[in-house]
């Protein structure tokens, strides 16, 4: 809000009354600033947000999504604009909580959820893959205990991500991994709707800059 020349527009959108509060607070302090709250589910506020933009109108939209909360298709519908710079929070700890490395423990409740998340129903067999053979079979040549699949490690789902993102933006970039006690958390994404080259290299040389400073 302090970032000069500023924005046109300021929209807020958040479920939790806390921070509904802080925003309004926030709203009174900055009287110049033409700041809009609204209360709504992300995947309802920004489809309804992309439908307002004009022909010249441009945008960057930060995505904090609760959970497993966020549908790709609303990622969708922020890359069919191509006029909004996206910076994702990417909850990479839900798809590990819903995914197990034993593929043989996925719940089916889990299943649809994965898939509005992930924006496909391909996601096991892209997510899994058989389970290594030991180097020699047990005593007696069994090998039951050793079929089945198990999940990628957390660099491959981790490029796996990045990859279904570079299917739906033009531009992304290799994501910041946010941790907790070495466990991740959030994959930070900047993902760019215009289909110009040079709005890619732009956002090319932030990210790098940001990403240096920290």
């Amino acid at each position: 809000l302090n970032l000069e020349p500023g924005f046109h527009h300021y929209h807020f959108n958040d479920l939790n009354p806390d921070h509904i509060r802080e925003l309004r607070a926030l709203k009174v302090n900055h009287p110049s600033k033409n700041i809009h709250i609204t209360e709504k589910d992300a995947n309802s506020f920004v489809p309804e947000f992309c439908a307002t933009l004009g022909k010249n109108d441009r945008a960057v939209l930060f995505l904090d999504p609760y959970s497993t909360q966020l549908n790709w298709a609303t990622l969708k519908h922020i890359a069919a604009t191509q006029k909004i710079d996206l910076w994702l929070l990417f909850p990479i700890s839900a798809i590990t909580r819903m995914t197990p490395t034993d593929g043989a423990k996925i719940r089916p409740e889990w299943r649809k959820t994965i898939t509005r998340l992930l924006g496909t129903d391909k996601w096991e067999e892209a997510l899994y893959k058989p389970k290594p053979l030991p180097a020699m079979d047990d005593l007696f040549g069994d090998q039951s205990n050793h079929n089945g699949t198990e999940r990628l490690n957390i660099d491959e789902l981790e490029a796996w991500i990045t990859k279904r993102l570079r299917e739906t933006f033009y531009y992304v970039a290799k994501p910041h991994r946010l941790t907790n006690n070495n466990r991740p958390l959030f994959l930070f994404y900047l993902a760019v709707s215009n289909p110009k080259q040079q709005a890619w290299r732009l956002a090319d040389r932030a990210v790098k800059s940001i990403l240096r400073n920290q």
